[in-house]
């Protein structure tokens, strides 16, 4: 039985009614997303062309704070291009993005999805990217192989915190941007004050390209025709968006701006004006053009087509970002975002080369047209085109319980072919055989034949694949020398290897990527022994999906313990185990993660002299830690100084064949692996050791067959540990900046917890420039830097500080220190003794 329903604006009964449907009839909902998703297949045959040149790809993301409107203005845009019949709602669990239980039960995205689609002839590669911070290396992977970005500011907050956050990740790896200002209908809407926060908040220069037809003076809230009604200044046309049909906004009428129309015409040329000037100042081609003889100086006579040239060569460089304007919920704007989309944001083959490390792995290159990759310090040919040899980079692993590991890839170089043998240069140059090549559609794979350069896509096959890894052709050049030169170093450290010592890289390496380190854990074990397995299983799949999700194990407790980027993360992770994968695991009580910190100077000098397979291996050194007195709180590092210019012994026992030099660099490289090892845990509570300063001296060589560089590692490891238990460590606490809105009424209660149970530091108290129905209650924003130990569970206090009224976001900037009090009460906790 169907229900049919006739949407019109307004009637909000009905839709409500078909929620409440939806709930009672799940299996019948189930078959409508079921549905959808077979016709985004078959409609890719119709939506995008078999044969697209690269310029007419588009790899782009959508990015924005939580709630903004990223994944609803997702699902207009695959209805828009014919991918889906309806239109997929967030609050009832029947978007094509968010397709896992958790996603659907929550109502965020909690896992970054990729879909390909079509319009107006482009094929775009789009990624749906989370807006919660505790899952930001989403982002941090997405952004890593994306062209472009399209950033969601909601009208009615304007930027908030994981916005500066996200515009950050893309300005990192030079990422064009454009912006779209969403929930235009609601209550408190300001696009002119978001326009402010653009410039002010993200340092960034707006381009606004659409405004309101009809607009008061506090460019609030639309409804009715003024939000059917809008005015693009680049074209000069007025765009209509009709929702009285069918309530999609499907029909989009376009009509010329004539002088008649007076306060439309007025205020588009005001902000065609506006525009010109703004693109004056970045491009001197619109200069030229704006005084050339045809145009003689008049802002209106300036074609469309030069504005829109000028508007794409300022956002391609990252000067300046377009801006647009609209609700997606109300259907209203999507289709010119679309446009924007394939007009301003770059194809592959507009961005500068790939940055990429040599295989010494010493110094930053490009992926240059030209080099003979004689010389392992050039360049190496591995040019983006799809007649080089093959180099792509692994940015995301999906375990699917049928396929096993599903490596999304996007390709540099080359062209990535079914049944093609891969070798993992990140991994030491592991051979393995991509199976079958897929193209995803959020859950729903279709099967294809390669995946050309400048493309992403995923391959099934790869089970030693991680995030970050670089895939290269057999007959890649930089193979050539690598191999050579590891053979001859069988069991020695290579300069730049990765953490792994006994794996180095080999080849070419495309920059990785950087995944921040976890601030909350908690101990996870079986149910019985008989789970044991089960859950082992579980949290292997989960870390090799999630880089950001850490497994070690207590060897003074026995415990497991799983470390994630906050409360919600860690959530999300309990979730998927016992529900999704079905494993009977119990878990304990959420934690922050501290750092550990030297208390003072002090040093230790230790001899390792242990026989190993019969052979004797002896290495000795002097390790010294320091504490950084003068150190940033905000960054979390250590200083590592490692002094081998007087190697003791190398200049009796160095052999003809490996001079001193060689020597000494990887005696140095083979210390620094036993130092990064030794800084992952502490000796006070375990955990990883920051703010310290180590120096290594008095290195002695007992010849080639003693002094291996396992030996150096383990002996620079204990001698570490050694003078880190002599220097009184202390611990630090993750500091969290909270960001809290709050209605004037409730204020006092929440700074009095803030500055009393929660011992923070207030920063700044300000009114919110959001406006509000009620004058008598404005919103103020309030700026603190709280212990992350006091925030587990603030939200649920919050609520009832204000009645339900407030909100937070939160993000660790540093580590600072604690009194000795506050350290004994955390040892008591952890030990159950100081």
């Amino acid at each position: 039985m169907l229900l049919r329903l006739r949407f019109v604006a307004g009637h909000s009964r009905a839709r409500e009614t078909l929620r409440a449907y939806r709930r009672q009839h799940r299996l019948a909902g189930s078959w409508i997303a079921a549905q959808q998703r077979a016709f985004s297949i078959s409609a890719r045959r119709f939506a995008v062309a078999d044969a697209d040149p690269l310029s007419r790809v588009r790899n782009i993301g959508i990015i924005a704070h939580i709630d903004a409107g990223k994944t609803t203005t997702t699902e207009r845009m695959l209805h828009y291009a014919g991918f889906t019949r309806t239109i997929g709602d967030v609050d009832d669990g029947d978007t094509i993005m968010d397709y896992l239980p958790a996603e659907r039960e929550r109502g965020i995205t909690i896992q970054s999805a990729a879909i390909t689609f079509g319009w107006r002839g482009y094929q775009l590669n789009l990624i749906d990217t989370p807006g919660h911070v505790d899952f930001t290396v989403e982002v941090e992977r997405a952004m890593r192989v994306l062209d472009g970005a399209v950033t969601i500011v909601d009208a009615v907050s304007g930027v908030q915190a994981q916005t500066k956050t996200v515009w950050a990740q893309a300005a990192r790896y030079h990422i064009p941007r454009i912006v779209f200002v969403n929930k235009m209908d609601r209550d408190g809407a300001n696009w002119r004050k978001s326009i402010r926060d653009i410039e002010t908040k993200l340092s960034a220069r707006p381009l606004v390209l659409m405004i309101p037809e009809h607009d008061g003076e506090a460019g609030g809230r639309l409804e009715g025709t003024a939000l059917e009604c809008w005015l693009d200044v680049v074209a000069m046309e007025r765009v209509s968006f009709d929702i009285s049909a069918d309530n999609t906004g499907a029909t989009v009428l376009r009509e010329p701006l004539v002088r008649g129309q007076h306060a439309a015409y007025v205020a588009a040329t005001d902000a065609r004006v506006q525009l010109v000037e703004a693109l004056a100042e970045i491009d001197q081609q619109i200069v030229d053009v704006f005084l050339s003889e045809a145009v003689d100086g008049d802002h209106l006579r300036v074609p469309a087509s030069e504005l829109s040239s000028a508007i794409r060569r300022v956002t391609l460089s990252s000067l300046a970002s377009p801006v647009l304007l609209g609700a997606s919920f109300r259907n209203i704007g999507v289709q010119p975002l679309l446009d924007a989309i394939v007009d301003y944001l770059p194809a592959p083959t507009d961005r500068p080369p790939a940055l990429a490390l040599s295989p010494s792995g010493d110094f930053p290159a490009q992926l240059s047209k030209t080099g003979s990759g004689g010389n392992r310090s050039e360049p190496l040919p591995a040019q983006l085109g799809p007649n080089e040899k093959l180099v792509a980079f692994a940015f995301k692993v999906i375990v699917d319980q049928q396929r096993g590991p599903m490596v999304f890839v996007r390709v540099y170089s080359g062209t990535l072919d079914s049944r093609m043998t891969l070798v993992n240069g990140t991994r030491g140059g592991i051979k393995e055989r991509a199976t079958k090549l897929l193209q995803m559609y959020a859950d729903t794979p279709e099967e294809i034949a390669s995946i050309e350069c400048g493309h992403i896509g995923v391959v099934l096959g790869l089970k030693q694949t991680k995030t970050g890894d670089t895939l290269l052709h057999t007959q890649h050049p930089s193979l050539n020398k690598s191999s050579k030169s590891n053979s001859k170093k069988q069991g020695k450290v290579v300069a730049g290897a990765s953490s792994t010592p006994e794996v180095p890289t080999i080849g070419l390496q495309l920059h990785g990527i950087d995944v921040p380190p976890p601030v909350f854990f908690c101990a996870v074990e079986a149910d019985s022994p008989q789970d044991m397995r089960p859950l082992n299983e579980a949290l292997d799949s989960l870390t090799l999906e999630d880089p950001s999700l850490h497994i070690t194990y207590d060897e003074e407790t026995g415990q497991t313990l799983l470390s994630g980027m906050g409360e919600l993360h860690l959530e999300v992770v309990r979730d998927r185990i016992v529900k999704d994968m079905k494993v009977n695991a119990s878990f304990g009580q959420m934690r922050v993660s501290y750092r550990e910190m030297a208390g003072q100077t002090a040093s230790a000098e230790f001899v390792y002299n242990k026989e190993v397979a019969s052979k004797t291996a002896k290495a000795a050194l002097r390790v010294t830690v320091s504490p950084i007195v003068d150190h940033d709180s905000r960054a979390d590092n250590n200083d590592v100084d490692v002094d081998v210019s007087e190697l003791i012994g190398v200049e009796e026992q160095a052999s003809e064949r490996e001079s001193a030099m060689t020597l000494r660099k990887a005696v140095q490289a083979a210390i620094i692996e036993g130092i990064r090892s030794a800084l992952f845990r502490g000796t006070v509570l375990g955990f990883p050791v920051t703010h310290t300063s180590i120096r290594v001296s008095d290195v002695h060589y007992f010849g080639e067959d003693m002094s291996t560089p396992a030996a150096y590692r383990a002996c620079t490891s204990q001698a570490f540990f050694q003078a880190f238990r002599l220097s009184d460590p202390v611990l630090l606490e993750p500091i969290a900046k909270t960001t809290i809105l709050c209605p004037e009424s409730h204020i006092g209660s929440v700074l009095s917890d803030l500055n009393g149970v929660r011992k923070g530091r207030v920063i700044s108290l300000d009114d919110s420039e959001a406006e509000c129905l009620d004058s008598t209650n404005a919103t103020k924003v309030l700026v603190a830097e709280v212990p992350l130990s006091t925030m587990v569970g603030y939200s649920s206090l919050l609520r009832s500080l204000s009645a339900g009224s407030a909100s937070f976001t939160m993000e660790v900037v540093g580590f600072g220190p604690m009194t000795s009090q506050q350290q004994q009460q955390i040892l008591k906790e952890s030990r159950g003794y100081y």
